[in-house]
C-alpha cells in the first residue's frame, strides 16, 4: 500500500466580467421598483393578478398532467394523473371564474394553517414548561402571535389580503433598490 497522497486535482479558475451584467441587474432593480410601486399604489389590483396567475397555472398544469396521463396510459397509475390532471383544470376555471372568493378561501387557509402553528407551538411550549432550556419564552410568544395573526385573518380576511399585497410591494421596492445600487457597484468594476 502506498503512502503517496494522490496528485491534486487541476483546478480551473475563470475569470468572469461583471462589469458586463451591470445593465441587466439595473434593468431588473428598475422593472422592481416599478412593480413595488405599482402593488403599493394598487393592492388590490396585485391580488387579483396572483389569483390570475394561480388560475392560469392550474388550467395549463393540469393540461400537462392530462397529456402526461395520455403518454402513460399503458401504466399503472396513469388514470391517477388524468384525475389530478382534471381537477387542476377545473379548480384553475374556478379560480378564474370566482376571483374574488379565491382570494378571500386562501385568506381562510392561511388562516387554517395559523391555528394549526399557534397550537402546536403552544402545546410543545406547555410540554417543555420548567425545563431548563434558552429562550423557552419565546414559542409561547409566538404561539400567541400566531393565534392573534388567525383570529385577525378570520375577522377580517381583507386586510389580510391587503397586507400580504402591501408587504410583497415593500419587498420588491427594497430588492429593486439593492438591484439598483449593485448595477452601479458592478459598473464600477474594471472590465475584465
Amino acid at each position: 500500500m502506498s503512502t503517496t497522497p494522490p496528485p491534486e486535482p487541476e483546478v480551473e479558475v475563470k475569470t468572469v466580467d461583471v462589469h458586463r451584467s451591470w445593465p441587466w441587474v439595473l434593468a431588473l432593480g428598475i422593472l422592481s421598483l416599478i412593480a413595488g410601486i405599482i402593488t403599493l399604489v394598487w393592492p388590490g389590483v396585485t391580488v387579483l393578478a396572483l389569483v390570475f396567475v394561480l388560475g392560469v397555472f392550474l388550467i395549463v398544469a393540469g393540461g400537462a398532467e392530462i397529456g402526461w396521463s395520455i403518454t402513460e396510459r399503458h401504466t399503472e397509475g396513469w388514470g391517477f394523473i388524468l384525475f389530478r390532471g382534471i381537477v387542476d383544470v377545473i379548480a384553475g376555471i374556478v379560480v378564474l371564474a370566482w376571483p374574488d372568493v379565491t382570494a378571500l378561501v386562501l385568506a381562510l387557509l392561511l388562516a387554517a394553517w395559523l391555528i394549526v402553528y399557534a397550537v402546536m407551538t403552544l402545546y410543545y411550549a406547555y410540554r417543555h414548561r420548567g425545563e431548563e432550556r434558552p429562550h423557552s419564552g419565546h414559542f409561547v410568544a409566538k404561539g400567541i402571535a400566531a393565534l392573534v395573526a388567525a383570529v385577525i385573518t378570520v375577522v377580517w380576511p381583507g386586510i389580510t389580503i391587503l397586507v400580504v399585497a402591501l408587504v410583497i410591494g415593500f419587498m420588491l421596492l427594497f430588492w429593486g433598490a439593492v438591484l439598483t445600487r449593485f448595477a452601479f457597484v458592478l459598473r464600477r468594476q474594471p472590465a475584465v
